[in-house]
């Protein structure tokens, strides 16, 4: 799997100057920088990624969907380290991924009880994303957040709301 920067980099924690052009161009983030830092510790340079966006307080780590797992690590060991270094919470997304199946890794641990395709007065389509009630205050983030972070990764407009009556 591949991080952003080469492993001499990661080995030697001073960038290469193809390295430090990808930063000073904008390719790469610091936070690019940080998380492969930290994946290359704790993986063994066996984890990798393929980008990450940022979003609030949130961060997340796109990956090719059968790397997710192994990014996440056993228990949510992996995560858990990166969130605490960075002290922000951290979503992993399998690239490619089907709208539930984002929607699902976004707003975990926090289960979906349904999802449903709403036309408004204007004829535009969204998609109605039901959380169940007992699992409102494990939502990652504040509504609006976990919205525009579904809309960034999938170009799909959605609503998020509380089901009240399970």
């Amino acid at each position: 799997m591949v991080l952003p920067i080469c492993d001499v980099c990661l080995k030697s924690g001073i960038l290469c100057q193809g390295c430090e052009n990808k930063l000073k161009t904008g390719e790469i983030s610091q936070l690019d920088l940080d998380i492969a830092k930290i994946l290359y510790r704790v993986g063994d340079g066996k984890i990798g990624y393929k980008r990450t966006i940022e979003i609030g307080d949130v961060v997340i780590i796109i990956t090719e969907k059968d790397q997710v797992g192994k990014l996440i690590g056993k228990g949510g060991k992996i995560v858990r380290e990166i969130s605490k270094t960075l002290e922000r919470k951290i979503r992993v997304v399998g690239e490619d991924s089907d709208f539930k199946a984002v929607a699902t890794d976004i707003l975990a641990p926090a289960r979906i009880s349904g999802v449903n395709i709403v036309y408004g007065k204007d004829g535009e389509q969204r998609y109605k994303i039901r959380v169940r009630g007992e699992d409102a205050r494990r939502l990652p983030a504040k509504l609006d957040v976990l919205n525009s972070i579904i809309h960034e990764l999938t170009g799909e407009k959605t609503l998020l709301v509380i089901d009240r009556n399970n």
